[in-house]
């Protein structure tokens, strides 16, 4: 298996296999404590932009935005 990209998030995450834009909605995961110590929810959008083999391999997010309630990934 080959990396492509990366996101460097402890998060629940939802991916789109859409022909026209391959996406990757991430969350906050319960309980969670982000690297620089942020317990805040976010709920974030991230185009994988596989036609592009220049891109970085760590991805930036397209679009964010705060949320009152932290995700949880289903068992």
């Amino acid at each position: 298996m080959v990396r492509l990209r990366e996101i460097s998030r402890t998060a629940a995450f939802a991916w789109s296999p859409s022909a026209a834009r391959p996406l990757i909605a991430t969350g906050t995961k319960a309980g969670a404590v982000a690297a620089d110590f942020s317990n805040e929810t976010v709920l974030e959008l991230w185009d994988l932009d596989l036609d592009n083999p220049h891109a970085n391999t760590e991805l930036q997010a397209v679009g964010s935005i705060s949320a009152d309630a932290r995700y949880v990934h289903p068992t």
